[in-house]
């Protein structure tokens, strides 16, 4: 424990950037899930002549099954069909310092995190900002004080409720939850930075059931903790690679990615390794960092490769 507790402080004085771990990769060690093939993701999706893709922070499927891409280019915004062809482009870059987290809400609002500004931000579906939560600095909330602050807030997800969750801590900033009613108004906040129940070293990634458990990706930790509304701690699956991006889909299987070790998972409904693919690299079906992603409504599997600036496509087989 103290082994990998020291490892964890190396980690997190490297830039938050990104966190590539100072050590050989770490795979699921699986390697097998079939009904999938990956596409060559200089075909997947077809962009304008002379536009380019800056680091890919995430995505995300729209209700009429469109994909939409998060990127820190020219344009934040980026709408495809799902055959790869290119819709719009739409957003203002100036609103953002790194953009890191997108989610839908079950209204079709857009909820975006920037890890730079320490803010999170709801959208309409043409990029008009509704509401903005955080002060622009980083630091601590504290209704007390009146310091309505974020640290590096990576993901949101929404319950059944409407009430918002955001999760923060990006390698330097405070991991834990926060808790917000559907105007934004503070509720509770939970977590701190360490390796027992109910702390994390980087709270990377949550997603929520339609039972309204929570699940936290621990990444450097390697785990998924599971929460209720209130923050208590139901339990942890455990995982041997970086737990970086979760996605529960309607099939109610939850995917994940693991960042720098390169592959994504299925899981079942207790959290068991189902199978996993892909590995680091640049080929075809391998990433520089597989960051979040996303299953659209044929089950192919989109995944956002921030270093690899490319959206890397599975295709689900009949």
């Amino acid at each position: 424990m103290r082994l990998l507790f020291a490892l964890m402080l190396v980690l997190g004085s490297l830039s938050a950037l990104a966190q590539r771990p100072d050590r050989p990769s770490i795979p699921l060690n699986s390697y097998s899930l079939p009904g999938y093939h990956a596409v060559d993701p200089a075909t997947a999706l077809h962009l304008p002549a002379g536009v380019v893709f800056g680091a890919i922070a995430a995505v995300a499927i729209t209700p009429d099954n469109h994909l939409l891409v998060l990127n820190r280019g020219d344009v934040p915004f980026y709408e495809f069909a799902t055959d790869g062809t290119f819709i719009r482009a739409f957003g203002d870059k100036e609103l953002f310092k790194m953009a890191h987290g997108l989610r839908y809400s079950p209204k079709g609002e857009l909820w975006v995190t920037d890890i730079g500004n320490h803010l999170v931000r709801k959208f309409d579906n043409n990029g008009k900002v509704l509401m903005t939560i955080g002060s622009g600095s980083a630091g601590d909330w504290d209704e007390a004080t009146g310091a309505h602050n974020f640290n590096q807030p990576n993901e949101t997800a929404i319950d059944s409720h409407g009430n918002i969750y955001v999760v923060q801590g990006h390698g330097t900033g405070e991991p834990k939850v926060l808790k917000f009613d559907s105007s934004g108004k503070f509720i509770k906040q939970w977590g701190k930075k360490g390796t027992g129940p109910g702390e994390f070293f980087a709270a990377h990634s949550i997603e929520i059931d339609s039972s309204d458990t929570l699940y936290v990706a621990d990444r450097e930790n390697m785990r998924i903790e599971r929460f209720d509304t209130d923050g208590k701690l139901l339990g942890e699956w455990k995982y041997n690679a970086m737990v970086c991006g979760l996605y529960l889909h309607k099939d109610g299987f939850m995917y994940m990615t693991s960042g720098f070790d390169g592959e994504w998972a299925k899981l079942d409904h207790d959290g068991k390794l189902l199978g996993s693919l892909g590995s680091p690299g640049k080929a075809s079906g391998q990433f520089g960092e597989a960051h979040y992603l996303v299953l659209d409504h044929d089950n192919d599997v989109f995944i956002a490769d921030v270093s690899n600036r490319r959206v890397q496509l599975y295709r689900h087989d009949p």
